[in-house]
């Protein structure tokens, strides 16, 4: 299996970028979402796949390390095919406000709330609220 690896990486963004360090950065930045969005697409693809032939959300989430529930809201509503690439993203932006787990957006009414980098909206929040539970909960079972 052909792997990325960071000296590539690294050679790449330096020899397409000016030699400015803050264009490397935002250069960098731009492949790591990129990585990021395609990485998510190649485990949206086989959840999907593995979907279709009759595994549960339960053993999904189990395999992910995440609760059915998580598995389910992220990737009950996605495609077996891939459609087209995300388009980049640039944080602090109002016009781009993005929940960072979902992608709702906050020209579409959602409130967000803002973190380091990163939004989130209410339903999230909600969705975290029932893993946290949810695993408390075990560990009141089990302990």
């Amino acid at each position: 299996m052909a792997s990325v690896s960071l000296p590539v990486l690294i050679d790449d963004v330096a020899q397409h970028t000016a030699a400015s360090p803050l264009d490397r950065i935002e250069a960098a930045l731009s492949v790591s979402e990129e990585l990021q969005s395609t990485a998510d697409e190649l485990v949206a693809h086989f959840v999907m796949q593995g979907r279709q032939q009759g595994c549960s959300w339960t053993e999904i989430g189990a395999r992910l390390g995440v609760s059915k529930q998580a598995a389910r809201q992220r990737f009950a509503r996605q495609r077996c095919h891939i459609s087209a690439p995300r388009s980049r993203r640039r944080r602090g932006k109002k016009a781009d406000q993005r929940c960072s787990f979902c992608g709702k957006s906050g020209a579409d009414g959602v409130e967000l709330v803002a973190g380091p980098g990163v939004w989130i909206c209410a339903a999230c929040v909600h969705l975290a609220d029932e893993i946290i539970a949810e695993r408390a909960a075990e560990r009141r079972v089990d302990g």
